[in-house]
């Protein structure tokens, strides 16, 4: 299979097909979304669950209460990720960047994988891969609340048009279960949700011309 990563010049893609792998945390991502616009409030990496007429919420005690607002899961520790499209489009070109690597995520994964020893700040053996999870708010969240791995794929439904596949590369711990923050939150406020994280890391993997094709669009 192939994924397709975009990149608004050339020299970015180059240094991809080099090898050269440019990662951002998910707070990044929610910078930048917020900045340009969809949804505005750059729930990247963060499950929202909401119902019409409320939550229902049930207490130790017993007691029941009907919640008018969303509960929110988010990873709790830093996780970068690789993002990428399944598709070439008109509409991702113009948004993207007319420079686009046609790569097999495999590779890419196992590569990454091979930098694993016990010093390293990622965890790159607890690495996932796999299309995004664009989920609409109504949708259970049944136990992906408390996997961090699956917060990390996941971003809001209006976002789809993206088609996205991601690798996200964990730091140490940050795939633990239950390894989350969790909010019950309502109004017309935004979510104290971050949106201010580390900087972006360069990981090394080895040329890639034997298993990329840079195409220009």
């Amino acid at each position: 299979m192939s994924v397709f990563k975009f990149f608004s010049e050339k020299a970015h893609a180059n240094a991809f097909m080099a090898g050269r792998l440019l990662l951002r945390s998910l707070s990044h991502f929610r910078a930048l979304e917020a900045e340009e616009g969809g949804r505005g409030d750059g729930q990247d990496g963060v499950l929202t669950y909401a119902m019409e007429g409320g939550l229902p919420l049930t207490f130790s005690d017993g007691r029941t209460q009907i919640f008018d607002g969303s509960f929110i899961a988010l990873p709790r520790h830093n996780i970068f990720v690789l993002c990428g499209s399944n598709q070439i489009s008109p509409n991702l070109t113009e948004r993207f960047g007319g420079f686009c690597v046609e790569v097999d995520p495999e590779v890419l994964t196992a590569r990454l994988r091979q930098r694993a020893n016990a010093t390293a700040q990622f965890d790159y053996e607890q690495i996932v891969s796999s299309n995004v999870d664009y989920r609409a708010k109504d949708r259970p969240p049944g136990g992906d609340w408390a996997l961090p791995e699956r917060l990390a794929l996941t971003k809001p439904e209006s976002f789809a048009w993206q088609d996205e596949y991601r690798i996200a590369v964990p730091t140490r711990g940050a795939f633990t279960v239950e390894a989350v923050d969790l909010l019950l939150h309502s109004g017309e406020e935004p979510p104290p949700i971050p949106k201010v994280g580390p900087p972006p890391v360069i990981l090394k993997v080895g040329n890639l011309a034997n298993h990329a094709v840079l195409h220009q669009l």
